[in-house]
């Protein structure tokens, strides 16, 4: 009987464990930014990158990969915001590490 105690504490801790965790990262949302570095490895697979952290703390220093449809137009807001020192307000997916929509802070 005691062992069924423990086993049921430990199934329990280790639940409560689990949904204190699953959502370290969130889902896509809207997120206020800081841009730390903006650029790529074009010569590998074109891809471009921008490296963002959260100005409320869900992520920090993440990268995220620019769809290539959008690059020029996306890759501008960035490069501007970033000579600015401005932040930037993205609809990212930090799970995936995408975004879709960026526009610029003028504050």
């Amino acid at each position: 009987m005691k062992s069924k105690k423990s086993l049921a504490v430990v199934a329990l801790v280790l639940g409560f464990t689990l949904f204190l965790t699953a959502n370290v990262f969130a889902a896509a949302a809207w997120y206020t930014c800081t841009i730390s570095k903006v650029g790529g490895y074009t010569a590998d697979d074109g891809a471009i990158q921008v490296r963002l952290t959260d100005t409320k703390g869900a992520f920090s220093n993440l990268y995220f990969t620019i769809a290539e449809g959008r690059l020029n137009q996306i890759l501008a807001v960035f490069l501007t915001a970033a000579s600015n020192g401005a932040t930037v307000y993205v609809y990212a997916d930090p799970v995936a590490k995408t975004l879709t929509r960026v526009y610029y802070n003028v504050e």
